[in-house]
Protein backbone atom coordinates (compact mmCIF):
# COMPACT_ATOMS: atom_id res chain seq x y z
CA UNK A 1 0.00 0.00 0.00
CA UNK A 2 2.67 2.05 0.81
CA UNK A 3 4.61 1.72 -2.74
CA UNK A 4 1.33 2.28 -3.84
CA UNK A 5 0.30 5.51 -2.22
CA UNK A 6 4.61 7.18 -3.42
CA UNK A 7 4.05 5.79 -6.82
CA UNK A 8 0.67 7.92 -6.93
CA UNK A 9 1.57 10.91 -5.23
CA UNK A 10 5.00 10.92 -7.24
CA UNK A 11 3.03 11.01 -10.37
CA UNK A 12 0.21 13.59 -9.08
CA UNK A 13 3.43 16.01 -8.05
CA UNK A 14 5.22 15.59 -10.91
CA UNK A 15 2.07 15.87 -13.29
CA UNK A 16 0.83 19.05 -12.68
CA UNK A 17 4.23 20.71 -13.14
CA UNK A 18 3.54 20.46 -17.05
CA UNK A 19 -0.26 21.84 -16.51
CA UNK A 20 0.97 24.75 -14.27
CA UNK A 21 3.60 25.80 -17.26
CA UNK A 22 0.84 25.63 -19.72
CA UNK A 23 -1.30 27.66 -18.25
CA UNK A 24 1.29 29.97 -17.52
CA UNK A 25 1.88 30.31 -21.54
CA UNK A 26 -1.74 30.34 -22.04
CA UNK A 27 -2.23 33.23 -19.83
CA UNK A 28 1.11 35.11 -20.73
CA UNK A 29 -0.06 34.31 -24.31
CA UNK A 30 -3.43 36.20 -24.08
CA UNK A 31 -1.92 39.10 -22.07
CA UNK A 32 0.10 39.68 -25.09
CA UNK A 33 -2.24 39.28 -27.89
CA UNK A 34 -5.18 41.65 -25.67
CA UNK A 35 -2.11 43.91 -25.47
CA UNK A 36 -1.27 44.21 -29.18
CA UNK A 37 -5.16 44.08 -29.84
CA UNK A 38 -5.77 47.23 -27.20
CA UNK A 39 -2.11 49.33 -28.40
CA UNK A 40 -3.13 48.54 -32.42
CA UNK A 41 -7.02 49.84 -31.53
CA UNK A 42 -5.31 52.75 -29.84
CA UNK A 43 -2.67 53.35 -32.86
CA UNK A 44 -5.77 53.27 -35.06
CA UNK A 45 -8.34 55.30 -33.54
CA UNK A 46 -5.67 57.71 -32.01
CA UNK A 47 -2.53 57.97 -34.60
CA UNK A 48 -3.60 57.05 -38.18
CA UNK A 49 -0.65 58.47 -39.32
CA UNK A 50 1.42 56.35 -37.41
CA UNK A 51 -0.88 53.28 -37.96
CA UNK A 52 -0.44 54.29 -42.13
CA UNK A 53 3.00 54.81 -42.12
CA UNK A 54 3.67 51.70 -40.15
CA UNK A 55 1.49 49.52 -42.98
CA UNK A 56 3.47 50.52 -45.55
CA UNK A 57 7.48 50.46 -44.36
CA UNK A 58 6.96 48.03 -41.83
CA UNK A 59 4.40 45.95 -41.64
CA UNK A 60 4.09 45.03 -45.86
CA UNK A 61 8.01 44.58 -46.45
CA UNK A 62 8.06 41.94 -43.20
CA UNK A 63 4.91 40.23 -43.36
CA UNK A 64 4.17 40.89 -46.90
CA UNK A 65 0.52 42.76 -48.48
CA UNK A 66 -1.90 40.38 -47.89
CA UNK A 67 -1.34 39.58 -44.40
CA UNK A 68 -0.83 43.45 -43.83
CA UNK A 69 -4.39 43.87 -45.48
CA UNK A 70 -6.12 41.20 -43.43
CA UNK A 71 -4.20 42.53 -39.75
CA UNK A 72 -5.83 46.40 -41.01
CA UNK A 73 -9.17 44.49 -41.83
CA UNK A 74 -9.66 42.73 -38.48
CA UNK A 75 -8.59 46.41 -36.70
CA UNK A 76 -10.73 48.23 -38.60
CA UNK A 77 -13.59 45.33 -37.83
CA UNK A 78 -13.06 46.20 -34.16
CA UNK A 79 -13.64 49.44 -34.17
CA UNK A 80 -16.68 49.33 -36.14
CA UNK A 81 -17.85 46.48 -33.84
CA UNK A 82 -17.13 49.56 -30.56
CA UNK A 83 -19.04 52.25 -32.40
CA UNK A 84 -22.05 49.59 -33.02
CA UNK A 85 -22.26 49.09 -29.31
CA UNK A 86 -21.18 52.93 -27.75
CA UNK A 87 -24.06 54.27 -30.07
CA UNK A 88 -26.82 51.46 -29.48
CA UNK A 89 -26.11 52.01 -25.77
CA UNK A 90 -27.14 55.77 -26.38
CA UNK A 91 -24.28 57.70 -27.73
CA UNK A 92 -25.61 60.89 -29.88
CA UNK A 93 -23.70 61.47 -33.40
CA UNK A 94 -21.30 65.12 -33.33
CA UNK A 95 -23.33 66.66 -36.42
CA UNK A 96 -20.53 69.47 -35.55
CA UNK A 97 -17.95 68.33 -37.78
CA UNK A 98 -16.67 71.08 -40.50
CA UNK A 99 -13.87 73.14 -39.68
CA UNK A 100 -14.66 76.74 -39.37
CA UNK A 101 -12.65 78.96 -41.39
CA UNK A 102 -10.18 81.36 -39.56
CA UNK A 103 -11.50 84.31 -41.92
CA UNK A 104 -15.19 85.65 -40.74
CA UNK A 105 -15.62 87.01 -44.16
CA UNK A 106 -15.57 83.48 -45.37
CA UNK A 107 -17.27 81.29 -42.96
CA UNK A 108 -19.62 79.17 -44.43
CA UNK A 109 -23.35 81.24 -45.04
CA UNK A 110 -26.57 79.80 -45.50
CA UNK A 111 -28.51 79.56 -48.30
CA UNK A 112 -31.10 82.18 -47.60
CA UNK A 113 -28.71 84.72 -46.46
CA UNK A 114 -26.02 84.20 -49.42
CA UNK A 115 -27.45 85.89 -52.16
CA UNK A 116 -25.70 87.45 -54.83
CA UNK A 117 -24.76 90.94 -55.15
CA UNK A 118 -26.17 91.29 -58.68
CA UNK A 119 -28.86 89.04 -60.14
CA UNK A 120 -26.97 87.84 -63.67
CA UNK A 121 -24.39 86.02 -61.28
CA UNK A 122 -26.63 83.47 -60.12
CA UNK A 123 -28.25 82.86 -62.91
CA UNK A 124 -25.03 82.11 -65.29
CA UNK A 125 -23.05 80.52 -61.73
CA UNK A 126 -25.61 77.93 -60.29
CA UNK A 127 -25.19 75.38 -57.83
CA UNK A 128 -27.88 72.83 -57.17
CA UNK A 129 -28.42 73.81 -53.28
CA UNK A 130 -31.91 71.97 -53.23
CA UNK A 131 -32.09 69.86 -49.82
CA UNK A 132 -31.21 66.65 -50.27
CA UNK A 133 -34.40 64.65 -48.88
CA UNK A 134 -32.45 61.04 -48.76
CA UNK A 135 -32.48 59.58 -45.40
CA UNK A 136 -32.27 55.84 -44.37
CA UNK A 137 -35.47 56.34 -41.88
CA UNK A 138 -33.78 54.00 -39.22
CA UNK A 139 -32.63 56.78 -36.96
CA UNK A 140 -34.07 60.41 -36.63
CA UNK A 141 -32.16 63.38 -38.92
CA UNK A 142 -29.13 65.28 -37.33
CA UNK A 143 -29.70 69.32 -37.52
CA UNK A 144 -28.77 70.24 -40.96
CA UNK A 145 -28.51 67.20 -42.49
CA UNK A 146 -29.18 67.49 -46.43
CA UNK A 147 -29.12 71.40 -45.73
CA UNK A 148 -26.25 72.94 -47.93
CA UNK A 149 -24.17 75.78 -46.98
CA UNK A 150 -21.96 78.09 -49.35
CA UNK A 151 -18.18 78.39 -48.34
CA UNK A 152 -17.66 81.88 -49.68
CA UNK A 153 -13.91 82.25 -50.05
CA UNK A 154 -12.68 85.14 -50.89
CA UNK A 155 -11.48 84.16 -54.50
CA UNK A 156 -15.13 83.67 -55.38
CA UNK A 157 -16.28 86.93 -55.02
CA UNK A 158 -20.41 86.95 -55.26
CA UNK A 159 -20.00 84.15 -57.50
CA UNK A 160 -21.70 80.65 -55.59
CA UNK A 161 -18.60 78.43 -56.24
CA UNK A 162 -18.92 75.67 -53.37
CA UNK A 163 -21.06 74.27 -51.33
CA UNK A 164 -20.97 71.46 -48.37
CA UNK A 165 -23.80 69.45 -46.51
CA UNK A 166 -23.55 65.99 -45.09
CA UNK A 167 -26.25 62.87 -44.76
CA UNK A 168 -26.07 59.29 -43.63
CA UNK A 169 -26.56 57.00 -45.47
CA UNK A 170 -26.06 53.59 -43.57
CA UNK A 171 -29.46 52.43 -41.94
CA UNK A 172 -27.10 50.89 -39.10
CA UNK A 173 -24.81 53.30 -38.71
CA UNK A 174 -25.59 56.77 -37.26
CA UNK A 175 -22.35 57.91 -36.92
CA UNK A 176 -21.40 57.09 -40.21
CA UNK A 177 -21.50 61.06 -41.23
CA UNK A 178 -20.28 61.79 -44.95
CA UNK A 179 -19.41 65.12 -46.08
CA UNK A 180 -20.38 65.92 -49.13
CA UNK A 181 -18.96 69.49 -51.66
CA UNK A 182 -20.33 70.48 -54.54
CA UNK A 183 -18.41 72.56 -56.50
CA UNK A 184 -19.17 75.34 -59.57
CA UNK A 185 -16.87 73.63 -62.08
CA UNK A 186 -18.53 76.57 -64.78
CA UNK A 187 -16.01 78.40 -62.87
CA UNK A 188 -13.33 76.19 -61.34
CA UNK A 189 -10.82 73.96 -63.44
CA UNK A 190 -10.06 70.44 -62.10
CA UNK A 191 -5.90 69.48 -62.10
CA UNK A 192 -3.98 66.05 -61.38
CA UNK A 193 -0.82 65.60 -60.01
CA UNK A 194 1.53 62.38 -60.07
CA UNK A 195 3.30 62.35 -56.17
CA UNK A 196 6.80 61.95 -56.22
CA UNK A 197 6.41 57.60 -55.52
CA UNK A 198 2.44 56.92 -56.37
CA UNK A 199 1.04 55.45 -58.29
CA UNK A 200 3.99 55.44 -60.78
CA UNK A 201 7.02 55.34 -58.90
CA UNK A 202 7.58 51.32 -58.33
CA UNK A 203 7.61 51.38 -61.82
CA UNK A 204 9.73 54.63 -62.90
CA UNK A 205 7.39 57.08 -63.23
CA UNK A 206 7.18 59.44 -60.55
CA UNK A 207 5.83 62.82 -60.94
CA UNK A 208 6.28 66.30 -59.64
CA UNK A 209 3.98 65.59 -56.32
CA UNK A 210 3.30 69.34 -55.69
CA UNK A 211 0.69 72.30 -56.75
CA UNK A 212 2.80 74.07 -59.92
CA UNK A 213 4.12 77.71 -58.90
CA UNK A 214 2.07 78.95 -61.66
CA UNK A 215 -1.12 77.68 -60.30
CA UNK A 216 -0.44 79.10 -57.07
CA UNK A 217 0.35 82.67 -58.19
CA UNK A 218 -2.22 85.48 -58.55
CA UNK A 219 -4.38 83.76 -55.35
CA UNK A 220 -6.39 81.51 -57.84
CA UNK A 221 -6.23 78.28 -55.98
CA UNK A 222 -9.27 76.87 -54.10
CA UNK A 223 -9.38 73.72 -52.29
CA UNK A 224 -7.02 70.57 -52.99
CA UNK A 225 -8.27 66.20 -52.34
CA UNK A 226 -6.85 63.40 -52.24
CA UNK A 227 -6.27 60.85 -55.30
CA UNK A 228 -6.27 57.46 -55.71
CA UNK A 229 -4.79 54.11 -54.41
CA UNK A 230 -0.89 52.75 -54.65
CA UNK A 231 0.14 51.08 -57.29
CA UNK A 232 0.65 48.24 -55.57
CA UNK A 233 -3.32 48.18 -54.01
CA UNK A 234 -4.60 48.03 -57.79
CA UNK A 235 -2.58 49.22 -60.44
CA UNK A 236 -5.11 51.64 -61.41
CA UNK A 237 -3.96 53.55 -64.22
CA UNK A 238 -3.25 57.68 -64.30
CA UNK A 239 -2.18 59.62 -67.58
CA UNK A 240 -1.16 63.25 -67.32
CA UNK A 241 -0.53 65.37 -70.19
CA UNK A 242 1.33 63.14 -72.68
CA UNK A 243 2.94 60.78 -69.74
CA UNK A 244 1.29 58.06 -68.43
CA UNK A 245 2.24 57.00 -65.12
CA UNK A 246 0.44 53.49 -64.98
CA UNK A 247 -1.23 52.34 -67.71
CA UNK A 248 -5.11 52.30 -68.30
CA UNK A 249 -6.98 49.12 -67.58
CA UNK A 250 -10.23 47.83 -69.22
CA UNK A 251 -13.74 48.08 -67.40
CA UNK A 252 -12.68 50.24 -64.65
CA UNK A 253 -14.80 53.94 -63.65
CA UNK A 254 -12.16 56.14 -65.19
CA UNK A 255 -12.13 60.16 -64.18
CA UNK A 256 -11.15 62.15 -67.29
CA UNK A 257 -10.26 65.87 -67.38
CA UNK A 258 -10.57 67.23 -71.14
CA UNK A 259 -8.09 70.35 -72.21
CA UNK A 260 -11.85 72.49 -71.85
CA UNK A 261 -12.16 72.19 -68.63
CA UNK A 262 -15.21 69.79 -68.66
CA UNK A 263 -14.80 66.49 -66.52
CA UNK A 264 -16.28 63.02 -67.17
CA UNK A 265 -16.39 59.60 -64.95
CA UNK A 266 -17.17 56.41 -67.65
CA UNK A 267 -16.26 52.78 -67.80
CA UNK A 268 -13.04 52.33 -69.74
CA UNK A 269 -13.48 50.25 -72.72
CA UNK A 270 -10.26 50.68 -74.33
CA UNK A 271 -11.15 52.74 -76.92
CA UNK A 272 -8.64 55.30 -77.25
CA UNK A 273 -11.69 57.96 -78.51
CA UNK A 274 -12.70 57.95 -74.70
CA UNK A 275 -10.02 59.82 -73.47
CA UNK A 276 -9.34 62.10 -76.53
CA UNK A 277 -8.71 65.50 -75.85
CA UNK A 278 -8.04 64.41 -71.75
CA UNK A 279 -5.33 66.29 -69.91
CA UNK A 280 -5.79 63.95 -67.36
CA UNK A 281 -7.15 60.49 -66.81
CA UNK A 282 -7.68 58.40 -62.97
CA UNK A 283 -8.89 54.98 -62.52
CA UNK A 284 -9.60 53.88 -59.02
CA UNK A 285 -11.68 50.58 -58.88
CA UNK A 286 -14.87 50.15 -60.97
CA UNK A 287 -17.45 52.80 -61.27
CA UNK A 288 -19.83 52.89 -58.09
CA UNK A 289 -22.73 54.98 -59.91
CA UNK A 290 -23.56 55.01 -63.21
CA UNK A 291 -26.31 56.73 -64.37
CA UNK A 292 -27.44 58.30 -61.51
CA UNK A 293 -27.83 54.41 -60.07
CA UNK A 294 -25.86 52.95 -57.27
CA UNK A 295 -24.18 50.04 -59.46
CA UNK A 296 -24.11 46.14 -58.50
CA UNK A 297 -20.63 46.24 -58.09
CA UNK A 298 -20.21 47.96 -54.58
CA UNK A 299 -21.66 45.02 -53.10
CA UNK A 300 -19.70 42.32 -54.50
CA UNK A 301 -15.97 41.84 -55.81
CA UNK A 302 -12.66 40.77 -54.10
CA UNK A 303 -8.98 42.23 -54.88
CA UNK A 304 -9.40 41.22 -58.25
CA UNK A 305 -11.81 44.08 -58.44
CA UNK A 306 -11.16 46.62 -56.35
CA UNK A 307 -7.58 46.25 -55.45
CA UNK A 308 -5.25 44.64 -52.23
CA UNK A 309 -6.84 47.17 -50.03
CA UNK A 310 -9.95 46.31 -47.28
CA UNK A 311 -11.64 45.66 -50.36
CA UNK A 312 -15.29 47.12 -50.86
CA UNK A 313 -17.11 45.55 -47.38
CA UNK A 314 -15.02 47.15 -44.69
CA UNK A 315 -15.97 50.16 -42.88
CA UNK A 316 -13.07 52.80 -42.82
CA UNK A 317 -12.47 56.14 -44.03
CA UNK A 318 -13.28 55.99 -47.26
CA UNK A 319 -14.01 59.32 -50.41
CA UNK A 320 -15.26 59.32 -53.85
CA UNK A 321 -16.04 61.89 -56.84
CA UNK A 322 -18.88 62.20 -58.21
CA UNK A 323 -20.57 64.60 -61.37
CA UNK A 324 -23.91 66.17 -61.05
CA UNK A 325 -26.23 66.32 -64.30
CA UNK A 326 -25.47 70.10 -64.19
CA UNK A 327 -21.24 69.01 -64.57
CA UNK A 328 -20.66 70.08 -61.15
CA UNK A 329 -18.10 68.26 -59.16
CA UNK A 330 -19.37 66.24 -55.92
CA UNK A 331 -16.45 65.20 -53.30
CA UNK A 332 -17.96 62.60 -50.68
CA UNK A 333 -15.89 61.74 -47.47
CA UNK A 334 -16.93 60.12 -43.87
CA UNK A 335 -16.20 57.45 -41.78
CA UNK A 336 -17.90 53.92 -41.31
CA UNK A 337 -18.40 53.75 -44.60
CA UNK A 338 -17.97 50.36 -46.94
CA UNK A 339 -18.19 51.43 -51.27
CA UNK A 340 -22.30 51.10 -50.86
CA UNK A 341 -23.10 53.48 -48.77
CA UNK A 342 -19.96 55.76 -50.05
CA UNK A 343 -22.30 55.55 -53.32
CA UNK A 344 -25.81 56.23 -51.45
CA UNK A 345 -24.16 59.57 -50.41
CA UNK A 346 -23.13 60.53 -53.46
CA UNK A 347 -26.16 58.99 -55.30
CA UNK A 348 -28.01 61.44 -52.81
CA UNK A 349 -26.54 64.40 -53.80
CA UNK A 350 -26.75 64.56 -57.39
CA UNK A 351 -24.06 62.21 -58.59
CA UNK A 352 -24.73 60.66 -62.08
CA UNK A 353 -21.21 59.40 -62.46
CA UNK A 354 -19.21 58.29 -59.39
CA UNK A 355 -16.10 56.59 -58.60
CA UNK A 356 -14.08 55.93 -55.37
CA UNK A 357 -10.88 57.16 -54.11
CA UNK A 358 -8.60 56.75 -51.62
CA UNK A 359 -9.56 55.29 -48.40
CA UNK A 360 -8.67 55.00 -44.28
CA UNK A 361 -8.25 58.21 -42.12
CA UNK A 362 -4.80 59.06 -42.88
CA UNK A 363 -5.11 59.23 -46.54
CA UNK A 364 -8.68 61.05 -47.16
CA UNK A 365 -7.51 64.68 -47.33
CA UNK A 366 -9.62 67.97 -49.00
CA UNK A 367 -8.49 71.41 -47.68
CA UNK A 368 -8.95 75.02 -48.70
CA UNK A 369 -7.09 77.46 -49.56
CA UNK A 370 -7.38 81.40 -48.72
CA UNK A 371 -4.49 83.74 -50.62
CA UNK A 372 -2.35 85.86 -48.91
CA UNK A 373 -1.05 87.98 -51.18
CA UNK A 374 -0.35 86.76 -54.48
CA UNK A 375 1.45 83.36 -54.21
CA UNK A 376 0.91 82.86 -49.97
CA UNK A 377 -2.00 81.13 -48.62
CA UNK A 378 -3.17 79.50 -45.73
CA UNK A 379 -5.40 76.30 -45.57
CA UNK A 380 -7.57 74.31 -43.30
CA UNK A 381 -8.82 70.81 -43.88
CA UNK A 382 -12.80 70.50 -44.49
CA UNK A 383 -13.61 68.33 -41.11
CA UNK A 384 -11.78 68.85 -37.69
CA UNK A 385 -10.88 65.07 -37.98
CA UNK A 386 -9.43 65.41 -41.07
CA UNK A 387 -5.87 65.18 -41.92
CA UNK A 388 -4.59 68.91 -43.07
CA UNK A 389 -2.74 67.92 -46.18
CA UNK A 390 -2.24 71.55 -47.20
CA UNK A 391 1.31 71.97 -46.90
CA UNK A 392 2.21 68.85 -48.40
CA UNK A 393 0.16 69.94 -51.71
CA UNK A 394 1.91 73.15 -51.49
CA UNK A 395 5.16 71.79 -51.06
CA UNK A 396 5.79 68.04 -51.86
CA UNK A 397 3.47 64.97 -51.39
CA UNK A 398 4.20 61.37 -52.69
CA UNK A 399 0.89 60.05 -53.25
CA UNK A 400 -0.92 61.68 -56.25
CA UNK A 401 -4.09 64.34 -55.69
CA UNK A 402 -6.31 66.74 -57.07
CA UNK A 403 -6.43 70.54 -56.53
CA UNK A 404 -8.86 73.28 -58.33
CA UNK A 405 -8.62 77.45 -59.40
CA UNK A 406 -10.64 79.58 -60.60
CA UNK A 407 -10.85 79.94 -64.67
Amino acid sequence: MLNIKKTHWWRKSHDSRPKTRTRKIINIGLISVSAVLIVGLAVVAFSPGIAANMADSVLRPTIGSRATVALESFFFSISDFAKQITYQFGAKPNADIFTQTTNDSSAPKSVATAAPKATSIIDTHILSLSPIEFHPGAFAKLPGEGQWSLLQLPQFGAYQDMARTFVTPDPKRSYAITSVVQLNMHDLKLFAVAGTEQPGGPIGNSGAGIIPASSQVGGKLVAAFNGGFQYKDGRFGMIIGQKTYVPLRIGLGTLIIKQDGTINIETYTGNQADIAGAVAVRQNGPSIVENGQVTDVTTGGGMARWGLTVTNSMYTWRSGIGITKDGNLLYAVGPSLNVDTLATALQAAGAVNAIQLDINPYWVRFVTFQPQGTSSYTYQSLLKDMQNGGYSYLHGYNKDFFYLTMK
